[in-house]
């Protein structure tokens, strides 16, 4: 691993226990970590960021005609969403993104209206519905292979190994999103508004997030240097994935580390342009799966020795009392959007 790059490459190709070992080593540090093995082509994702750039590219008017709304689907305009809280006098983040939730995973598509501009060409259609049904089953697949670094126990409800899959049921409701992001160059701002995305952890229990080269502005903040750390661009290994996309970005979002009792690490991060691509004035598109699990869901502890052993909280809870994934993800949403909660 390059001495740039402070995250760990985990191939998943094989699912086994030290897979498992070195992945749940990733999740307990640095909560952040590239997956290779994954499946995805390099033509695939080529596809995906031009239907991405190609959307963005429409009158605003146009996609205006699609607004988010409080089952986080639709299109968020520059400025409307605000992930770093912790200050509202900062404004909104100088972004645009097109959500797709409320997701069938046998189908692939959403049960919300999306912009009749995917409609229109079949092939649009058919490449957004592929993608959305492969990054859940790789979400699947990383969280059994969590589920067997966790040593989760078996239970009368299933297998330890599927104890997190049997809550991703693929057509029960869920907060799911599939996104499509674009941040404009630099010189299309106030040349100070480096922070792109406000320092925020995110909402879900997994993140997996494609990237481009010469688009770089991923930062987390380390649990490990505590500092903020740049995460690079990490090309694909083609001798042994040829073909291949590059290693994927996962994270480990809110509900995974409730459900660990803070084992597996929720970690800040935030989008920041580094200078080469403030001065190039390049915008960055990246394209993101938010994975959750099926809005009953209670955020308990795991059935695992591990967990158990953790001092301190063992799950998410709201005055003692335990929430469901569905209540989580509404309170953040509020937050960010300004919404009543």
């Amino acid at each position: 691993m390059s001495t740039a790059n402070p995250l760990q490459i985990v191939d998943i190709s094989e699912v086994n226990k030290a897979t498992a070992d070195e992945l749940l080593n990733a999740a307990t540090t640095q909560g952040f970590l590239f997956v290779e093995g994954h499946d995805f082509t390099q033509e695939e994702v080529d596809l995906l960021f031009l239907l991405s750039k190609q959307f963005f590219e429409l009158p605003l008017e146009y996609k205006k005609k699609y607004p988010i709304n409080k089952n986080n689907h639709g299109y968020s305009h520059m400025g409307e969403e605000v992930l770093d809280t912790s200050d509202k006098s900062k404004g909104g983040d100088p972004k645009e993104a097109l959500n797709f939730c409320c997701l069938n995973f046998e189908t692939g598509l959403p049960s919300e209206v999306i912009p009749d501009w995917f409609l229109e060409d079949p092939v649009r259609l058919e490449k957004m519905k592929i993608a959305s049904k492969k990054l859940y089953e790789l979400s699947v697949k990383i969280l059994r292979i969590l589920a067997i670094g966790l040593q989760i126990e078996d239970t009368e409800e299933c297998k330890g190994e599927d104890w997190f899959a049997s809550r991703y049921h693929p057509t029960k409701q869920s907060g799911t999103t599939f996104r499509f992001l674009h941040y404009p160059g630099q010189k299309t701002l106030n040349p100070e508004a480096v922070i792109r995305a406000g320092a925020h952890t995110d909402y879900g229990s997994m993140t997996l997030l494609f990237q481009q080269e010469n688009q770089e502005g991923l930062e987390i903040y380390s649990p490990v240097s505590k500092g903020w750390e740049p995460v690079p661009f990490v090309g694909a290994n083609t001798d042994k994935f040829k073909g291949s996309a590059p290693p994927i970005v996962v994270n480990i979002a809110d509900q995974l580390s409730y459900w660990t009792g803070g084992l597996l690490k929720s970690t800040i991060h935030r989008v920041k342009f580094p200078p080469k691509v403030q001065e190039t004035g390049q915008p960055r598109y990246s394209i993101v799966f938010f994975s959750h699990p099926n809005d009953e869901t209670l955020l308990e502890p795991v059935p695992s020795p591990i967990v158990r052993n953790i001092k301190g909280r063992g799950a998410n809870n709201d005055e003692g009392k335990l929430v469901t994934a569905k209540q989580h993800l509404d309170k953040r949403l509020a937050a960010t959007y300004g919404w009543s909660y």
